[in-house]
């Protein structure tokens, strides 16, 4: 060969497959801690996650894909100790409340409400599918804590895509 003795060559290899193997392991467990360091677990790779106290995590990215999963499974968050109702009028928006969730908002986890309002009814729109829109809104919307300026209380605010059922 070359004027390289072969053993050093077969040393040369043997080091270079432990470094390989080793940044391999290396890489392995950095991504594995990582996915564990959220607080977040994927439902689906298409879904929103859920956090350590069971509220659905939401994103601008996943936000459709949560209204979606409300308008299929019908439910319905109970009124407790949050006026949705008060909530919309207080962001100048006059259209009835279809479907509510609590939920945490981004990366921050910032708690909130997921309010789908619309012109029509639920039932419309789970057989024909449509735009409806959406708001997120901080829990203290409603409550006259903004009274100056009420779109403090307000998240994010758009329209969204339902397919029907």
């Amino acid at each position: 060969m070359l004027g390289i003795p072969l053993p050093l060559i077969v040393i040369a290899l043997v080091l270079a497959a432990l470094l390989g193997a080793q940044l391999a392991g290396a890489l392995e467990q950095s991504t594995t801690s990582r996915s564990h360091m959220s607080g977040a677990s994927v439902d689906s790779l298409t879904g929103t996650g859920n956090n350590s106290t069971g509220l659905p995590v939401v994103t601008e990215t996943t936000l459709g894909a949560e209204v979606q999963r409300l308008v299929d499974t019908g439910t319905i968050q109970p009124m407790t100790s949050f006026d949705a109702a008060q909530c919309l009028r207080e962001q100048g928006v006059d259209e009835s409340i279809l479907i509510m969730d609590e939920i945490a908002w981004g990366g921050e986890e910032a708690p909130g409400w997921l309010l789908v309002h619309g012109p029509v009814d639920r039932e419309t729109l789970r057989a024909n599918g449509g735009v409806i829109s959406a708001t997120v809104v901080l829990p203290e919307c409603g409550t006259g804590v903004h009274t100056d300026d009420p779109g403090q209380d307000r998240i994010w605010s758009g329209d969204v895509m339902i397919g029907s059922l």
